[in-house]
């Protein structure tokens, strides 16, 4: 007996599905939902604009919902914030698994009065951001290689030295003003959870992600949250450019000369005063992800162009 004789063919299949379904199935039980005592006393808001509870530890208004800051493409050093080896995937990278009260996501829930044995799992606190960005690159199969024994999810910042949490580093940084990209090995981005991978990255300022290779959908929804994916040449891997903290990352990408596929300027500044210079791959596809790019994202490109669309009819 093999599967190849049990395996029902397409036409089985849709004649299975014709006989388990019928159009008017559907309108009783929408009738019914209707009807229910519960969802007529729901209560639901009738402003025009949602208006976000501030206490809610499950729903806060995301910091890229909105027109953003523009793009974030130009010539900048920046700093390594991690640097991650092959095949990390989505949910290495944004996990969706329970939330352990010890740690960053666990104790900023208890902070606003979650019960410590009843936190529940990442994925349930995807529409709250801050409890997001806290669970990101904590899976213990993520190891930093900007230095040894670095827990997961945590790096070392470069300006103090300290071993932080990715979050807290990502904050100081940003509130110096000083960039930060992410890079990593083969494969980077495979698997569910993705969009929360790419919002993760931009929750952390990253302005680029300089990887091996991509996997496709990840690579696509980096771009969506203005975030530059470039493909590192071939034989310099994460493990070949050894960076540690301290490096920073020369990046030649200005908005004006940035095209699918063209070749990027890079160099390694080390920390010691020596410099690597090479060419990356912009990891850009089509004439509309570039301008997606030069928008600093999807939302704010759609948002652009209603503003636009509007003006054009008054």
């Amino acid at each position: 007996m093999t599967l190849s004789m049990l395996w029902p063919t397409s036409k089985e299949i849709d004649e299975a599905v014709a006989l388990a379904s019928d159009a008017v199935d559907f309108k009783p039980a929408y009738d019914e939902a209707e009807a229910s005592k519960a969802w007529r006393e729901l209560e639901a808001p009738a402003t025009t604009l949602f208006p976000w509870d501030e206490t809610s530890t499950y729903i806060r208004r995301p910091p890229f919902a909105g027109f953003g800051k523009g793009s974030l493409l130009g010539t900048y050093d920046a700093h390594p914030l991690i640097v991650v080896g092959d095949d990390i995937t989505t949910d290495h990278i944004s996990p969706a698994g329970a939330i352990r009260a010890q740690s960053e996501t666990g104790r900023y829930l208890i902070e606003r009065g979650e019960v410590p044995t009843d936190l529940n799992v990442h994925a349930s606190r995807r529409g709250n951001w801050e409890a997001m960005v806290r669970g990101l690159y904590t899976n213990r199969a993520v190891q930093n290689l900007l230095g040894s024994e670095i827990p997961p999810g945590s790096t070392i910042h470069a300006p103090s030295g300290e071993v932080l949490p990715l979050w807290c580093a990502a904050n100081r940084y940003a509130e110096s003003r000083q960039s930060v990209v992410i890079v990593a090995g083969e494969r980077y981005g495979m698997g569910s959870s993705r969009d929360w991978a790419a919002k993760g990255a931009s929750l952390l300022g990253a302005r680029a992600v300089l990887a091996v290779s991509f996997e496709r959908i990840h690579r696509s929804n980096l771009i969506g949250m203005g975030i530059l994916p470039m493909r590192l040449p071939e034989g310099l891997g994460p493990d070949d450019l050894a960076l540690k903290s301290g490096d920073l990352i020369e990046i030649n990408a200005n908005a004006g000369l940035i095209s699918p596929r063209c070749p990027i300027d890079i160099a390694i500044k080390r920390y010691g005063g020596e410099a690597t210079t090479f060419k990356a791959v912009a990891a850009i596809e089509t004439a509309a992800e570039v301008d997606t790019l030069k928008a600093g994202g999807i939302l704010p490109l759609m948002l652009k162009n209603l503003v636009e669309s509007q003006r054009s009819t008054i």
